[in-house]
C-alpha cells in the first residue's frame, strides 16, 4: 500500500515507523529538516521538505498514486486543508486526518464525500481519554482493554511481591485462580516483552496482560489480591485540564466520582468550571505540594496526571506516590519516557501515540479483522477477528494448527458465551476471536482469516 504521512513529529513517526515494517511504501512529509533526517536515518521511508498541504510538496510526494493519506501534523487546520487538497486534485481514496480540537471533532456535520473529505478523524486526545477512563474504571489493574463489545477484556498487571502469581510457571496459574479460565498472553520480563508458553514463571517485577471474560474480571482481582475499589463516590484528583483532562473529567461526572482538577491556566480554569457540572476546578501549580495537602491528596482514591508537560506529569505522580494515593495514572507523550517511568515505579501510563496508532492500525488492516490494538511498547499486537466458512483458522483443533510462531488464542467469543480456550478447542465460523502475536507475524495471522474461494 502507498502510504502518505503528513507530520513527522511524534505521532507522525511511529505511525511512519509502524506501517513501514509492515512492508508499506511510506512517504513522510514535514517542514522541519531535522525532524526528517530522523527519520529517514531511521527507517526505510520515502521523505520530502515542505508544507503538507501545499499541491506542489504533495505533488512531489506522488500523492497521485497514494492509496492512504494520513495528516499528522500538529496543526488542525493544515491537516484538514491537506486532505481537501489530496481528495479535490490527486484523488487520494481515502484520508484520515488528526484534530485535536474538539469544536471540530464535535461536528459530525463538517465531514463527508461532499463536506470536508476526510474519511476517517484522528483523535489522539480522545482515545487518551478513553484509556484514561478505562484504566480508572478497572482500577486494580495497570492496563485494561476491551475486545468483542467488552465481551473480554484484556488486563495488564504488574506482579508485585508476595502476589499468589509470583513464583508460578503458567502451567501453575489454574491452581492459584480457581474456577475460572483465565489466558496469559504477553509476558514482561527485564523490559521485554513476549509471548509466554506455559513453561513461563511469573517473577516479582515481571508484567503480564491475561485474556478474561468481563464476567469474571472482578473475581479474578480478588483471588489474586487486587480488590476493586468501587466507582461511585470515589474522591479522584486531577491535573490538567486541556482536551484529554476534560473528556475524562466529563465522563467522571457521569460516573458519579468526586474531582478536584488542578489546572494552571486561569481563563483555562474558568472555562473548565463553566462547563463541567459538579467538579470543584482549582487553578495552581500542579507540583506545588503545599496545594496538593491543602486539598486534600492523601484522601483520594486516584490521581490522574494529565497536563501536556511530561515531566510536570511525572513529578507530580511522585509526589500522589509520597502520599500513598493507592491508583496513579501518568500521561506520557515521548516514548523516550515510558521506560523511565517504570523504572521509578509508576506502572499505570497512558500515551497518545500508542493509542493513536493502534486508533489508526484499526482502520487500516482489511478483510475480516475487526481491531489492532498495541501492548508491550508496541512489540505485540491483538488482533480481533470474525471466521467465516473456509478460513483457515477453523480447519482443525487449535493444538493442530500452524499458528505463526508467538502467536496465541486469548479468547473466542461464540455468541453471547466467552471461551478461555485449550488445545481441544476448535474455532467455528462467526467465532470472534482474540489473537495475540508480535509485530511482524501480523500479516501472517491474518491470512488465517482469509476466506478460501470455495466459499463465494
Amino acid at each position: 500500500m502507498n502510504i502518505l504521512i503528513l507530520g513527522a513529529g511524534e505521532v507522525g513517526y511511529h505511525i511512519a515507523r509502524y506501517l513501514s515494517n509492515e512492508g508499506n511504501n511510506v512517504t513522510v512529509i514535514d517542514n522541519d529538516a531535522d525532524r526528517l533526517a530522523m527519520v529517514s536515518d531511521s527507517m526505510d521511508v520515502g521523505t520530502v521538505l515542505g508544507e503538507a498541504s501545499h499541491p506542489s510538496v504533495l505533488e512531489r510526494a506522488s500523492a497521485a498514486s497514494a492509496d492512504l493519506l494520513i495528516a499528522a501534523t500538529t496543526n488542525d487546520e493544515v491537516n484538514m486543508l491537506a486532505c481537501q487538497v489530496a481528495h479535490s486534485l490527486f484523488r487520494v481514496p481515502t484520508k484520515m486526518a488528526r484534530i485535536r480540537s474538539m469544536e471540530y471533532v464535535q461536528c459530525e456535520r463538517l465531514f463527508g464525500r461532499d463536506d470536508l473529505p476526510i474519511d476517517r478523524i484522528i483523535s489522539p486526545e480522545t482515545e487518551a481519554a478513553k484509556a484514561v477512563l478505562k484504566r480508572v474504571q478497572v482500577s486494580s489493574a495497570a492496563d485494561a482493554m476491551d475486545f468483542a463489545g467488552g465481551r473480554v477484556q484484556l488486563l495488564g498487571l504488574p506482579i508485585v511481591p508476595k502476589s499468589p502469581l509470583a513464583g508460578i510457571s503458567l502451567a501453575e496459574i489454574d491452581e492459584v485462580v480457581t474456577g475460572m479460565r483465565v489466558y496469559v498472553v504477553a509476558h514482561e520480563h527485564n523490559r521485554t516483552w513476549r509471548v509466554p508458553d506455559a513453561s513461563t514463571v511469573l517473577l516479582a517485577g515481571d508484567a503480564i496482560y491475561v485474556a478474561i471474560s468481563r464476567n469474571d474480571v472482578d473475581a479474578f482481582l480478588r483471588c489474586i489480591g487486587r480488590d476493586q475499589t468501587a466507582s461511585t463516590g470515589r474522591d479522584v484528583m486531577m491535573i490538567g485540564g486541556g482536551n484529554i483532562g476534560f473528556i475524562v473529567a466529563r465522563e467522571l461526572e457521569k460516573l458519579g466520582i468526586h474531582l478536584k482538577l488542578i489546572e494552571r491556566n486561569p481563563k483555562r480554569a474558568e472555562w473548565l468550571a463553566e462547563h463541567l457540572s459538579s467538579s470543584i476546578i482549582i487553578q495552581g501549580d500542579a507540583i506545588d505540594q503545599q496545594l496538593l495537602e491543602n486539598e486534600a491528596i492523601h484522601q483520594m482514591g486516584d490521581f490522574l496526571a494529565l497536563t501536556n508537560d511530561d515531566e510536570t506529569n511525572i513529578l507530580a505522580s511522585l509526589i500522589a506516590r509520597k502520599y500513598r494515593v493507592p491508583h496513579i495514572v501518568t500521561l506520557i507523550n515521548r516514548s523516550i519516557y515510558m521506560d523511565l517511568v517504570r523504572e521509578i515505579g509508576l506502572d499505570v501510563t497512558v500515551s497518545p501515540r500508542l493509542t493513536t496508532v493502534a486508533s489508526i492500525l484499526r482502520h487500516v488492516r482489511r478483510g475480516r479483522v475487526l481491531g489492532v490494538s498495541a501492548i508491550g511498547g508496541g512489540e505485540l499486537e491483538v488482533l480481533e477477528a470474525e471466521a467465516l466458512e473456509t478460513t483457515p483458522i477453523t480447519a482443525d483443533r487449535l493444538r493442530s494448527l500452524r499458528l505463526p510462531r508467538d502467536t496465541v488464542i486469548g479468547a473466542i467469543v461464540r455468541g453471547e458465551e466467552v471461551i478461555i480456550p485449550d488445545g481441544d478447542t476448535q474455532v467455528q465460523p462467526h467465532d470472534i476471536v482474540i489473537i495475540v502475536t508480535r509485530r511482524e507475524w501480523a500479516k501472517a495471522v491474518e491470512r488465517l482469516f482469509e476466506v478460501q474461494l470455495e466459499f463465494f
